[in-house]
This record gives C-alpha cells, sequence and structure tokens, in this order.
C-alpha cells in the first residue's frame, strides 16, 4: 500500500451512505468521534434518494429516524398512513425523497461528519488481523482513508466479504435472492382512454409476438405472451417491474437485466404512442433504477432467525427493537407479493410485541475492527425480509455508530463494546412501544 496516497485519519470510517450509513455516520459523530461517510453516489439516502422509495415501514428506527421524521414533518414532506389492520403503531411514514436527502445532509454536517460523495469504498486495508482504514477510489484515483474502526454499509458486505469475513448468500437449498427491481416511470397516459381490459391484452400479446416488445429475461409477475400487460390485474405494469435471478453482487447480470429494461422500457413507450388509445402522448418520465433487497448476509457472533422474529425473541445486548413482517419477494418455491392481510399478520410479532436484534449480529467473525450494519448483517434468509427495511436499517447504522464510538473511547475493539449498555441507551432508555390514539 506504499503507493497509495493517505488521505486523512479518522476515529470511524464508514462505508456507505445509505440509511445504515447515515444512522452509523450520525451517531459517532454526535457522540464527538471523527467521521469519514464514504458514498458512490450524489446524495445521501440511498435508495430513498436514488430510487425514489419515499415509504418507510411501519416499524422502530431509533433516535436518528425520529429526529429525520420531526425536521420533514417541519417542512411539510412527511405523512403517517395509518392502517389499524395492515400496519403497526404508529403508521407507515410516506416522505419526499429529494427533501430526506437534504435534510440528512443537514444532520450530518451538524454532527461533524467529513463526506466523501461520488466516492467508492473500495476494500480494508487489514494488518496483523485488524482494520486499519478503508483504500477508497474516485475520480482522483486511488486512497487510503485510515480509521481505528470501520463501519461496513454498503448493503451487500462488501467491505466485510473482500475482508475475509465469512458471509452466506441466498436460500440455503437452492441459493435463490428476493427479486430485483427496475423502477422506471412513464407520464402522459390519459387511463380513461385506455381501452377495455381484454382488448389490452390482445394488443400488448401482438406486439410481443411480432418483436416490437421484448420482454426482460428474467420478468417476475408479469406474463411474458403479453408484457407488460397482466392479466392477475387486468391491467399493464408500468411503474416498475420485479426481476426473477438476478444476483446484484454478479456485474455481468446486472448489467444485462438493467440493458434489458431499459430497452423494453422504450419499447413499450413507443408501442403504446403508436397503437393505444390514450397513449399517443406519452413518454419515459425516468430512464429507470435497478434496485435490490437481498445480497450477502455476514456470519456473525449470532444470527438472528425467523423463530426469533416471530416469538418476539429478547437478548441481552438486543439494542435494536423491530416488529416489521418477513416480507420476502423470492423465486419459486419461495412466495412472494401480493400477501393477504392474515398472512401479514401470522408472520410478524403479536400485537404490542417485538423481537430484538442483538449487538453479536453487527460483529462479522474477522477482521477485528470492523462492524456491520443494514440488511447484511447476520440473519437467517426469512429473517432478513423483515429487518431489511429503512427503519430497522438506520436504527442498525446508529447502533454500529454508537458502538464504534464507544470502542475509540475506550480503546478497545468492537467485539468488547459492552451490548448490554448499547441496549440500555438506545433501546430501553429510548423507545417504548407507541399505539394508536
Amino acid at each position: 500500500m506504499n503507493d497509495v496516497p493517505v488521505t486523512g485519519e479518522w476515529d470511524v470510517v464508514v462505508c456507505g451512505g445509505g440509511p445504515a450509513g447515515v444512522g452509523a455516520a450520525i451517531a459517532a459523530g454526535r457522540l464527538g468521534r471523527s467521521v469519514l461517510l464514504v458514498e458512490m453516489e450524489q446524495r445521501l439516502g440511498g435508495l430513498i434518494s436514488n430510487a425514489n422509495i419515499g415509504t418507510f415501514c411501519d416499524t422502530p428506527g431509533g433516535p436518528i429516524f425520529d429526529d429525520l421524521l420531526a425536521r420533514l414533518e417541519a417542512v411539510g414532506a412527511a405523512s403517517v398512513l395509518i392502517n389499524h389492520q395492515r400496519y403497526y403503531p404508529p403508521g407507515r411514514w410516506r416522505c419526499h425523497p429529494g427533501t430526506t436527502a437534504a435534510v440528512l445532509m443537514e444532520m450530518a454536517r451538524e454532527a461533524g461528519v467529513n463526506l466523501l460523495l461520488t466516492t467508492m469504498a473500495e476494500r480494508a486495508l487489514i494488518a496483523d488481523g485488524a482494520v486499519g482504514g478503508v483504500i477508497m477510489v474516485n475520480k482522483a484515483g486511488r486512497s487510503l482513508a485510515r480509521a481505528q474502526v470501520v463501519v461496513d454499509c454498503t448493503a451487500d458486505a462488501d467491505i466485510a466479504a473482500r475482508a475475509g469475513a465469512s458471509f452466506v448468500q441466498g436460500d440455503p437449498e437452492d441459493g435463490r435472492i428476493q427479486h430485483c427491481n427496475f423502477r422506471w416511470g412513464i407520464e402522459g397516459v390519459h387511463s380513461e382512454q385506455l381501452p377495455p381490459p381484454e382488448e389490452l391484452e390482445a394488443l400488448c400479446a401482438e406486439a410481443v409476438a411480432s418483436g416490437a416488445i421484448k420482454p426482460p429475461d428474467t420478468i417476475f409477475g408479469v406474463d411474458r405472451d403479453c408484457f407488460p400487460f397482466s392479466r392477475a390485474t387486468g391491467a399493464m405494469i408500468l411503474g416498475g417491474w420485479e426481476l426473477q435471478h438476478v444476483d446484484p453482487t454478479d456485474p455481468h447480470q446486472t448489467t444485462e437485466a438493467i440493458a434489458q429494461c431499459q430497452l423494453a422500457a422504450l419499447q413499450v413507450v413507443r408501442f403504446l404512442r403508436e397503437h393505444v388509445p390514450g397513449c399517443e402522448e406519452c413518454r419515459m418520465r425516468s430512464a429507470g433504477i435497478f434496485t435490490t433487497r437481498e445480497s450477502r448476509r455476514i456470519v456473525g457472533a449470532y444470527t438472528v432467525t425467523a423463530e426469533d422474529v416471530l416469538s418476539g425473541a429478547k437478548f441481552d445486548d438486543g439494542a435494536v427493537p423491530a416488529w416489521f413482517w418477513t416480507d420476502m419477494h423470492d423465486p419459486a418455491p419461495g412466495r412472494s407479493t401480493p400477501y393477504p392481510l392474515e398472512y401479514v399478520v401470522a408472520n410478524r410479532p403479536k400485537p404490542g410485541d417485538w423481537y430484538e436484534i442483538p449487538y453479536r449480529c453487527l460483529l462479522p467473525d474477522r477482521p477485528e475492527g470492523l462492524l456491520v450494519a443494514g440488511r447484511c448483517i447476520s440473519c437467517e434468509r426469512l429473517a432478513q425480509g423483515s429487518l431489511r427495511v429503512i427503519p430497522t436499517a438506520m436504527y442498525l447504522g446508529e447502533a454500529a455508530g454508537t458502538a464504534a464510538a464507544w470502542a475509540v473511547e475506550a480503546g478497545i475493539s468492537p467485539r468488547e463494546v459492552d451490548g448490554a449498555r448499547l441496549k440500555r441507551v438506545l433501546n430501553e432508555e429510548y423507545w417504548q412501544p407507541p399505539t394508536y390514539d
């Protein structure tokens, strides 16, 4: 590494600026640690801001998450959706993605977090079995950020995997991975002028048969012979498509999936404009973005199980409470959406109860000095269907950032941080199960 210039030294380096990453960086910064947050996009928030995902599921998000919601409400950028049967209190939040990115930037700056945007965290610097920093790459080239503790919030455990940490991926029996999404937009459709469903189906089938529209190879939930028409819903699926059997860690697979979806979206628009009444002036609103739900999961000091989720398991180091249901978007033989209310109710903790995610799940088996937060923590696949959502990811990030700050302050490894203390501060002394008024 002698040929890699050192860009600086920090107490904590956080890799990834999505919900987990901003939670980790802000937490460590608020505790007085010097923090560098490395993010490959131009804004903070991950899929919130980059894929316009503004719906936050009904599960606790922690102090930083609650601060974010309060700031968003104050500028008219957040509202809560209440459904007493399907959503646990206080409900499901809907937030404006662009405002969320700006507020997260404000919170990071207030916490004294140093930022490197448009920069990818490549891998950890390892010396004597411990992390000593992160190798980064951007327009200026490759550089080294030295750190006492590194927090991997890449969503895919990229840093941990490249550092030799043990991990698993996909279903243990056949390796299948939850669906990815291609989220794109269309505008200019006058829905009141559209033909009846049977006519739409016939038009779409003719377009596919003639080669005017070529469905993506991995499309899920839409009939290929009449794509993009869905016989199950009786309508065209135009807001985004689910994709099966695409590995988010394989750049060849993801590139091909993205290319096929972009071309299919263009073909659909051309077809609609030429052949479907009400669509004569439609156009693409965006080129689309590829989003993912699942990839690597580290093998940590504890693994959250599906039984833990359903039984409301509690732990001495259970720093992060959660109660979302086990939401899987799974290829066959697994299950996928839409799920009836009965399934949702049966696959989450009982009303008023919750499960806890132990701090040990954030600790990979190696190397020392590394924490992992977000959907890629140590958990079973079905449990990951519950804990992968935005509020829980931010809560996990806050737990990791708090532990990292304490480790630096005490001069110890993150593995030596008192998990019971972390639970007291972030869970027992802060959070109580909310109820509907």
